[in-house]
């Protein structure tokens, strides 16, 4: 069973641990994921399955959306719900007005710092690792694109609200009589690239507001053309996957135009050979040099993922016409 996997990952399991889930069910070894979720975190996780997992770097490259809510006013050590409380503000001053302002300014191009609880390596290890120890390490900036950054609701949440910090660890050198203080809550929509770090972005406009922010929680809802409403539910996995709940390597990447080969070009693609206009049943319309595509089979198999070498408009016969990324055939 080759395909992918849409699965709604719930909160308090690890992506490695629908992926174990998903060889269980399906008594597979071949199984991976196209996009970590943390723990804390729900929602659209793509599950490749069999030789789909060569397809991987061909999703993780997908924009993501996101749907959460940040509480103002509190700062915490992981930027998140997980995290100790290190500081606290009175953030009843802050309006609606603000906020909208405040995220205008992350619209666009941004530059970000990955957290110490994330899973980027440094010196061969996780930086969770050194975060769990409480060391500290300098981090690359990384530029990432926030193409949407919608404010849903604000609740300005004036006087006590106990309610928002429950559950929350604090630091021995804050007192929890501080928790009489507002939290204004924001819920939001982003839409980002690759490697966006939500956390980041929650901390970050806090620290512009002067009061400081975490991500209290986050759902991702779609990773480019895949959403929620195609997922399995992780609690269903028990109850069997069926063909149909799978996507076939053809259908994995429908994001990425379709080239259809004639009957018996098949080997050549496999074999890795060069392909020309002759060897082809169609080109998609307002193909470009340099465009990503899915080469099929008359029957609908996927054979290879491919850069063209020309656009459409002036696809020559004597000029090859793809370069092989990823051969599946």
């Amino acid at each position: 069973m080759d395909g992918l996997l849409p699965v709604d990952k719930p909160k308090g399991i690890s992506s490695h641990d629908v992926v174990d889930k998903v060889r269980q069910v399906l008594r597979i070894k071949k199984v991976g994921h196209a996009g970590t979720l943390d723990p804390a975190a729900t929602g659209l996780l793509l599950i490749c399955v069999g030789r789909a997992t060569k397809l991987t770097l061909f999703l993780q490259n997908l924009d993501k959306t996101y749907q959460g809510e940040m509480i103002f006013g509190v700062t915490t050590s992981s930027l998140d719900e997980e995290g100790e409380v290190v500081e606290e503000k009175n953030a009843s001053s802050l309006s609606k007005e603000k906020v909208e302002e405040l995220f205008s300014r992350f619209r666009g191009e941004i530059i970000q710092t990955p957290p110490m609880f994330s899973a980027v390596h440094y010196q061969g290890k996780r930086l969770y690792e050194l975060a769990r120890k409480k060391q500290i390490v300098e981090r690359a900036p990384r530029r990432v694109q926030i193409y949407e950054l919608k404010l849903l609701r604000f609740t300005p949440l004036e006087g006590p609200n106990r309610k928002v910090l429950q559950g929350l660890k604090f630091s021995s050198n804050l007192l929890t009589g501080l928790t009489l203080n507002s939290h204004p809550q924001a819920e939001f929509r982003v839409r980002c690239s690759k490697g966006t770090y939500i956390r980041s972005l929650c901390a970050d406009i806090g620290k512009a507001s002067d009061f400081g922010a975490y991500q209290a929680s986050l759902r991702r809802i779609s990773i480019g053309p895949f959403n929620l409403k195609q997922a399995k539910k992780f609690e269903e996995l028990d109850k069997g996957l069926e063909e149909e709940n799978i996507y076939s390597l053809k259908d994995a990447l429908p994001h990425l135009p379709l080239v259809t080969v004639k009957a018996g070009a098949e080997k050549i693609v496999k074999w890795g050979g060069s392909l020309y206009l002759s060897h082809l049943d169609n080109l998609p319309p307002g193909l470009e040099k340099g465009d990503r595509v899915r080469i099929c089979s008359q029957e609908g198999q996927l054979l290879a993922v491919a850069v063209s070498l020309q656009e459409e408009t002036h696809f020559c016969r004597d000029k090859i016409g793809f370069k092989y990324l990823r051969v599946l055939a």
